[in-house]
């Protein structure tokens, strides 16, 4: 079981590297518009095509900032049952270790910390490009939230009601 946890750990940052990885290359891909390349006054095909780049990077820096998010909340995922497994392995009694894993809560947060940031940076984005979209930032809001209720309800509530069992209940 710890291995398939761990491989699966392993495929998930590797796919998200990689989807970074795409990310920032489609962002830094160079724009098919053909420039016009006369003197003067500006075209309106030289504005229609500035629009157009600048939607573009729009798009492209929202997508970055849902990549960004997605490896941060697979460091959060990481850090959290990194964590975990100290308190775990501490060798403690069940009521010392409740009082560590209640001094690792800040770790079950984290993923919920990254999605407001990527919202934060995502609004940014949408501020400087206003044709990039909402999407993206309630998306990194939402995998906030579900990346912190799956390390909760996966890791965090299971441990804390085991060794609230082995103390009898009282804490």
């Amino acid at each position: 079981m710890k291995f398939l946890r761990g491989f699966f750990i392993f495929l998930g940052v590797l796919l998200l590297t990689a989807l970074l990885a795409v990310g920032i290359s489609y962002l830094f891909k160079p724009s098919e518009a053909p420039i016009s390349g006369g003197m003067g006054a500006i075209s309106p095909e030289m504005v229609e095509q500035a629009r157009q780049v600048s939607e573009r990077v729009g798009q492209r820096m929202s997508w970055v900032m849902v990549l960004l998010s997605a490896v941060l909340q697979v460091f959060a995922w990481i850090a959290a049952l990194s964590k975990t497994r100290g308190v775990k392995a501490s060798g403690r009694d069940a009521g010392h270790t409740l009082e560590l894993l209640d001094a690792i809560d800040i770790y079950y947060d984290l993923p919920l910390y990254f999605g407001l940031l990527g919202s934060v940076g995502s609004f940014i984005v949408i501020t400087l490009y206003p044709s990039a979209g909402l999407m993206f930032a309630y998306a990194s809001t939402a995998m906030g939230i579900i990346v912190s209720v799956i390390l909760r309800l996966g890791y965090h509530t299971p441990l804390k009601q085991e060794l609230l069992m082995q103390t009898g209940g009282a804490e």
